[in-house]
């Protein structure tokens, strides 16, 4: 498959009718990130190494193509060079547009606002996220929807991007 092609087709599509998004059918639920994916992200967004702790991110897509993606409460313990491994707590959600058709998607994000803090060495430091560069940032690229799981590849450049979108996904 040639994950490029049918998201610039998706791209193209977007552009034309930019009124009206869907999903399909199997997309429509809510939806739980595997917590690897999770600290994977988390890993290459801070440079380190990722494990996860606790908490759930979950996204609720609907028939219109609108999602929120939420973050409750996770812990993800990371590890980069020169500094103590720290818990990252992050919580917020992040809400937007999704069109999502023949294996491409398009997500756009109108309200981000997920926040990370951490507590290095006895002092609590704020992470910066941004709908730009973190997760549920929305993203343009390819999906996978069958029974109870969902899979997504992000692309940036044609090139797959871990830190848009958690790659699986199971129904709750």
């Amino acid at each position: 498959m040639k994950p490029a092609l049918p998201a610039i087709a998706l791209l193209i599509a977007a552009t034309a009718h930019p009124v009206h998004a869907d999903v399909e059918t199997c997309m429509v639920d809510t939806w739980i990130a595997d917590m690897g994916d999770i600290a994977d992200m988390m890993a290459l967004q801070m440079q380190g190494s990722a494990m996860p702790v606790s908490g759930e991110v979950s996204m609720q897509i609907a028939a219109d193509g609108s999602f929120t993606l939420l973050a409750d409460d996770m812990i993800i313990n990371v590890q980069v060079p020169s500094v103590p491994a720290m818990d990252v707590k992050v919580v917020g959600y992040s809400a937007g547009q999704m069109d999502a058709s023949g294996n491409a998607f398009l997500a756009t994000v109108d309200d981000y606002s997920l926040v990370g803090s951490a507590d290095v060495l006895g002092q609590t430091m704020d992470i910066p996220f941004s709908s730009d560069t973190g997760l549920g940032g929305g993203g343009i690229g390819w999906f996978e929807c069958a029974g109870d799981t969902l899979r997504f590849e992000a692309l940036t450049g044609g090139a797959a991007n871990a830190n848009r979108m958690p790659r699986l996904w199971r129904r709750r």
